[in-house]
């Protein structure tokens, strides 16, 4: 019964956000990407990897800076439809390590459009979705601290939503 009533429930989630305008080909585009990290925390292993990794219970961190940044390169151009920015969950009183951010996207790492902002503190575990203006096509996804005083970056997953470039016109045509 239990899990008849879980696919029920899924199938009428998946039916409500296609017909909320959502492209249904939608997938995380950064799962298990490259992430280059503007440093490194001093402890190490907190490498960039781990920000794409699926798990939830580790975290990429950066050293202490000003305008700390994690940048993802997907591989290759995506629609990018909504990014998402989990902060660490271990961590009650790092909120000032995810705070007055931006995620930006761009098909050139040195030449990329903001898709968002979040100008406060994070609490430990919160989600932080952004979604992309129309037509957003970029090959990198960068998250980076905004202004401040110098401080750390950390973040526990990224998750990008997109679809390759090329399956595009299937939804334009």
């Amino acid at each position: 019964m239990f899990s008849a009533t879980w696919v029920l429930t899924l199938t009428c989630l998946c039916q409500i956000q296609t017909s909320l305008g959502h492209f249904p080909d939608l997938e995380n585009v950064a799962y298990s990407k490259t992430v280059t990290l503007s440093s490194n925390f001093h402890s190490g292993g907190y490498g960039g990897s781990k920000a794409v990794n699926g798990m939830y219970d580790d975290l990429a961190h950066t050293g202490r800076e000003r305008y700390p940044w994690l940048r993802i390169d997907l591989g290759g151009n995506f629609f990018i439809h909504e990014v998402e920015v989990f902060a660490r969950a271990t961590c009650v009183k790092c909120g000032k390590q995810l705070h007055n951010f931006d995620v930006k996207f761009g098909k050139h790492k040195h030449d990329l459009r903001r898709c968002g902002h979040y100008s406060r503190e994070t609490h430990a575990g919160q989600r932080v979705a952004f979604w992309c203006p129309g037509n957003s096509v970029g090959r990198y996804v960068l998250i980076r601290i905004a202004g401040g005083r110098p401080s750390y970056l950390s973040v526990a997953e990224v998750l990008v939503w997109g679809i390759p470039e090329r399956l595009m016109k299937q939804y334009y045509d």
